[in-house]
């Protein structure tokens, strides 16, 4: 028995066809980069997951700070109301590196607004002291309070 077979020619590649989706895939990689990359789309999305992964080391960076201004009164180098001074500004500076809000130039009465009712605690204490003609807080409590409120923040 003798069978014939007609064997069909090879899949030809058509490299114009190949050229083109190389081409879409590149313009569509790029534009993919150009909008993650974006200002607009990392302050809406990717500010936040990394200010999250970014907090315990802001925490451990801030406790020290305040330690150290801890040391600096204890030790007679600075006096209450420019610890105050600094006391309010380094809390100021973790607020805003670990949540994105600007509250450096803000009020107290701005700051309440907030919601975050232990920022808002400490800016009371630290008001008076810091803007009077002569610090009457306890500026080793006010520190003290202050490493607390950063050690339990989320």
């Amino acid at each position: 028995m003798n069978i014939q077979y007609e064997l069909q020619e090879p899949f030809k590649y058509s490299w114009g066809l190949a050229k083109i989706l190389i081409v879409v895939t590149i313009i569509l990689l790029v534009a993919y980069i150009v909008i993650l990359l974006s200002p607009r789309f990392y302050d809406k999305y990717l500010s936040k997951l990394f200010r999250k992964s970014r907090v315990p080391s802001l925490k451990v960076r801030y406790v020290r700070k305040l330690e150290n201004l801890l040391n600096m009164v204890n030790s007679n180098r600075i006096s209450n109301k420019e610890a105050y001074t600094r006391l309010s500004l380094y809390i100021r500076e973790f607020v805003k590196k670990a949540t994105g809000i600007n509250v450096l130039s803000s009020s107290k009465e701005e700051i309440k607004k907030l919601g975050m009712p232990d920022l808002s605690r400490l800016m009371e204490e630290y008001y008076p002291p810091e803007f009077a003609k002569y610090a009457n807080g306890n500026i080793i409590d006010s520190i003290e309070r202050s490493i607390e409120v950063i050690k339990r923040w989320n």
